[in-house]
């Protein structure tokens, strides 16, 4: 059963986009946004003290677009990155759903639409969408993050064992691409952090929360890689050691946040699912080291390594025990051990 687009009575959905610094894509996803088959959205525009032209071309389109007045525009008093802008799309928003997009990102024209449908069928929480990456340069496209059927999750922790069914990724980690029932995030006190890899940390606090999930095949996002994003500006000569230890901050928040969670069925491979995670990030800072601006030292690479569950806990695991004991006991080994473990095992897996 689809929703009537004859009738008026369809929910109104809010597309939050945080905007910084992105004059050269921002109109692409503004228009992907208005010319939407979905009619009822309002679009919360959340400048994040930008200084090129993006909220110049924002206002245009707000003047010139058919659709133009769906769009509400804020501004941060402070720049202070994607999380908070879209912590301000969920206070300012007054959709019954959310979907947030990056701003040099598009969406094809349908999405609102056929997400909006699986979310009033099956009354979810979330609904989750296909999504490719395509380069800036080159329009090359690639896949980034499918799923090969329609698949329904429901019940009580029925999408947190999906999730925890083992170590490998079974739903994107980006908050973008997702359709969020509005009062899932305001009744659980959902929020993103101020810091980098806010999306990680954000995924890890709502899925434990979600009673039913609806996950679809369908491309519905168009991931843009451009030079200066995250993925485009790796071949830096030199990284602020601050970026790795906002990382660093971020993950520990992460694992401490493990701690609302022990005494449900999935904590075990939910634990295993942090720490392959904050190892990755120790693969990272290894492989950047002597890059970094200033030095990083082992007991800082080691802190980030530490285990979110206590030994008498990870000996009552029934998933990963042995894989869990190992990474506990890197957290305890003299630093420079421990380090250097790390680094053995980061090349052997070809992440240094």
């Amino acid at each position: 059963m689809l929703i009537d687009m004859e009738k008026s009575d369809y929910p109104l959905v809010s597309v939050g986009i945080p905007v910084y610094n992105v004059g050269p894509y921002i109109r692409k996803c503004l228009l992907s946004v208005l010319n939407q088959t979905y009619p009822c959205l309002e679009v919360v525009i959340v400048d994040d003290c930008s200084t090129d032209d993006s909220m110049d071309i924002i206002k245009d389109v707000k003047n010139s677009h058919p659709r133009g007045e769906c769009l509400k525009l804020f501004t941060n008093r402070q720049n202070s990155g994607p999380g908070v802008s879209r912590n301000r799309v969920i206070d300012e928003s007054c959709g019954k759903y959310i979907y947030f997009i990056d701003s040099d990102d598009f969406i094809v024209e349908n999405t609102i639409e056929i997400m909006v449908n699986q979310a009033e069928i099956r009354r979810a929480d979330v609904v989750i969408a296909s999504m490719q990456a395509i380069y800036f340069d080159t329009n090359e496209i690639e896949p980034a993050f499918s799923y090969s059927s329609l698949t329904i999750i429901e019940g009580p922790d029925a999408f947190a064992n999906y999730v925890c069914s083992d170590l490998h990724s079974h739903i994107g980690i980006s908050a973008c691409n997702t359709l969020f029932r509005r009062y899932f995030l305001i009744d659980n006190d959902l929020r993103l952090a101020a810091r980098k890899d806010e999306d990680a940390l954000f995924l890890s606090d709502y899925y434990s929360e979600v009673h039913c999930a609806v996950l679809m095949p369908d491309i519905t996002y168009n991931y843009v890689v451009r030079p200066g994003s995250i993925m485009g500006n790796q071949a830096r000569a030199k990284i602020p050691t601050e970026e790795i230890r906002e990382r660093f901050r971020t993950d520990k928040i992460m694992t401490d946040r493990c701690r609302r969670l022990k005494q449900r069925s999935f904590y075990d491979i939910h634990c295993s699912r942090v720490v392959k995670h904050k190892f990755r990030a120790v693969c990272i800072a290894l492989r950047h080291r002597k890059i970094f601006t200033e030095k990083l030292t082992n007991r800082e690479i080691q802190n980030e390594i530490q285990h979110p569950a206590t030994l008498g806990e990870i000996l009552r695991f029934r998933h990963y025990k042995m894989y869990n004991l190992f990474f506990y006991s890197l957290g305890v080994l003299p630093p420079s051990i421990s380090v250097g473990i790390c680094w053995i095992l980061g090349k052997m897996m070809h992440w240094i």
